[in-house]
């Protein structure tokens, strides 16, 4: 009995990998023909886009709409998002608030009270990311 995950239909992906396109300019992530539903992709940038920049992502069927979960990590600054491929819409998820470049963080009045609640909160989205494989314990 073959247990391997359906792939993906082509338009699908071609979809996705045009959204993927848009959020990074050049980048060179190849949505691969064979990506299969449900399974977590590591995908790292290329050579022609500057920085570390990586890309872990799954496909989800669910009532005749396809869900991407993906987490986008640009050299320390990162997104968490689901795309609704059919609807062309992007819902923000649950992100890192102690982030490079983030005001926030680098306010010097930030209150220890504040800290703490990102601290928390950073460590839950962590939890999180790693339960659902898009990053490393």
């Amino acid at each position: 009995m073959n247990r391997e995950k359906p792939s993906v239909p082509r338009p699908i992906l071609a979809r996705l990998q045009a959204h993927f396109d848009q959020l990074i300019p050049r980048n060179l992530f190849l949505v691969s023909p064979d990506t299969r539903y449900k399974k977590v992709y590591h995908i790292a940038g290329s050579t022609a886009v500057k920085d570390n920049i990586t890309i872990a992502f799954r496909i989800v069927l669910y009532q005749d709409e396809h869900f991407c979960d993906y987490f986008l990590n640009a050299n320390g600054y990162t997104e968490h998002r689901k795309y609704v491929v059919e609807r062309d819409e992007v819902e923000l998820l649950p992100n890192f608030e102690g982030q490079y470049g983030d005001s926030a963080i680098e306010d010097d009045g930030l209150s220890y009270h504040e800290h703490m609640r990102i601290v928390k909160h950073d460590a839950e989205v962590r939890k999180m990311l790693i339960k659902k494989g898009f990053i490393k314990r």
